[in-house]
């Protein structure tokens, strides 16, 4: 029976929808799209495991209780179901090489996709009904993350952790078979358990909130299944989740959910070709152009006079200052969210790689020497949020002056990657952990997820050997 939307709540609404899509309903480029991105969730999952964080974040998971419902990424751990979707969550983003919807600002795969793996192998789910579900978790979450598109951020807020749980709950709830009343409940119950605050300083914050919001969306739905009951008023009430974020209020078409099941986001994600935050990419790809306007792959400080990177406003406090420490990053998450020095390390000739950031020391002089010379001012023309655009005005030591702007991102609908470079990708990032053939052969289980019988067989190939888990683990 349909749900009276004339007086059903925000999130009666929101929970009809997810309770009565079907996998016939997703077209088949959604479908596609679906299974990309989760290959390249795997690969970044499995290069996680060998770094520090990843160890530790499966220390924690291992330590909050056994179970055998579930299994962690690259570890092959055997976990509760809340467990396992708090490590992979984690370790999905914790690289910051996830994809993101550029005009939600917000991490998509991550908190869908570790619940719907948790989930669904609690559940003995098919790879069809995981992959519905996950689709679903990232047309939810991006709905509700663009009602707030920047707002969150100029709060304080990451919107990833926030709207991820009320992601992860409707993944839950949909492989778990609940009713609208029980989803309902749960997402009321997500309202209190949304949680991510941007006060990273150097920790490794950040990293974790998709594998919370997995986390908390699980446990929410759970709380409902037994009976605890949340408000059905969560998304528009003086209470809710918009008033007391953003201090506005939201309707029925300002979250998207009149054409929920009728226009796909999951489309629109946008995969990165970059291990940094995603605000730096289309600077990268100025710097990159202006490389190759002049004929060269690299340049040095001997070259340059400055280098000036006209940058949103609002985006300051986050990628461009304090300016001495992005110029000079004293962590790894310094330089992933450090314009200057991602513009450096592309003039310099250096890949944009993990190796880059992970594997080699920060404080490459011909790198820093050139981050120098880089000023980030306030740009009075960008389009931000609805696109990242970056901008680099080159000033040679010769008396040149060239500029290149960048409206989107590689990686972006504007400018997508190929399925090659999506598998490669996949693949340098995968073979961190796990050997080529090994890789091969989960690339081959996902892409024909959506006819396996059981979601295990996929988690369970990207295990990696206990002699690669045993290596000394990458400081991050």
């Amino acid at each position: 029976m349909r749900t009276d939307t004339t007086t059903a709540s925000l999130a009666q609404q929101l929970a009809a929808a997810v309770t009565e899509m079907t996998w016939e309903d997703v077209p088949q480029p959604v479908r596609e799209t679906a299974k990309a991105h989760i290959l390249d969730a795997l690969g970044l999952a499995l290069a996680a495991t060998g770094m520090d964080f990843g160890h530790a974040v499966h220390r924690a998971g291992t330590g909050l209780g056994t179970g055998e419902q579930a299994h962690a990424l690259g570890f092959g751990t055997s976990l509760p179901t809340t467990s396992a979707a708090l490590i992979n969550g984690t370790l999905i983003h914790g690289l910051d090489f996830d994809d993101t919807h550029i005009g939600a600002i917000y991490h998509a795969t991550a908190p869908a996709l570790a619940a719907a793996l948790a989930v669904g192998e609690e559940q003995h789910a098919s790879g069809a009904e995981v992959l519905l579900a996950y689709v679903i978790g990232c047309e939810v979450g991006c709905r509700l993350a663009a009602a707030g598109a920047g707002k969150f951020h100029m709060r304080g807020f990451h919107p990833t952790g926030i709207i991820g749980t009320f992601a992860a709950a409707c993944v839950a709830a949909r492989l778990r078979g609940l009713d609208t009343d029980t989803l309902t409940s749960a997402l009321g119950l997500c309202g209190s358990q949304a949680a991510g605050i941007l006060e990273l300083h150097g920790s490794w914050l950040k990293r974790m909130h998709p594998g919370w919001a997995a986390q908390a969306g699980i446990t929410a739905v759970t709380l409902a299944e037994a009976g605890f009951r949340g408000p059905a008023t969560v998304f528009e009430g003086r209470g809710g989740l918009y008033a007391s974020h953003l201090g506005e209020t939201v309707t029925a078409d300002g979250l998207g959910l009149h054409d929920l099941g009728k226009r796909w986001m999951t489309t629109d994600i946008a995969l990165k070709p970059y291990p940094c935050c995603h605000f730096t990419h289309a600077f990268a790809d100025a710097a990159r152009a202006l490389l190759t306007d002049l004929g060269t792959d690299h340049l040095t400080a001997q070259q340059v006079d400055r280098i000036e990177c006209p940058t949103a406003t609002h985006l300051m406090d986050l990628v461009a200052e304090p300016a001495d420490r992005k110029r000079a990053p004293q962590t790894i998450y310094d330089a992933l969210f450090s314009i200057q020095y991602v513009v450096a390390t592309t003039l310099a000739g250096r890949p944009a790689d993990l190796a880059t950031f992970y594997d080699h020391p920060l404080d490459d002089p011909a790198t820093l020497a050139l981050a120098a010379l880089t000023t980030c001012t306030p740009d009075p023309d960008t389009d931000f949020p609805a696109r990242f655009p970056g901008e680099v005005r080159l000033h040679l030591a010769d008396g040149r002056t060239l500029r290149r702007k960048v409206a989107a991102s590689h990686g972006t609908p504007d400018d997508p990657m190929t399925d090659g470079e999506i598998h490669a990708k996949y693949l340098a990032n995968a073979t961190r952990a796990i050997p080529e053939d090994q890789a091969h052969h989960l690339a081959a289980l996902a892409a024909e997820l959506d006819g396996a019988p059981d979601v295990t067989a996929l988690v369970q190939a990207a295990a990696a050997a206990p002699e690669q888990l045993r290596k000394q683990p990458t400081p991050s």
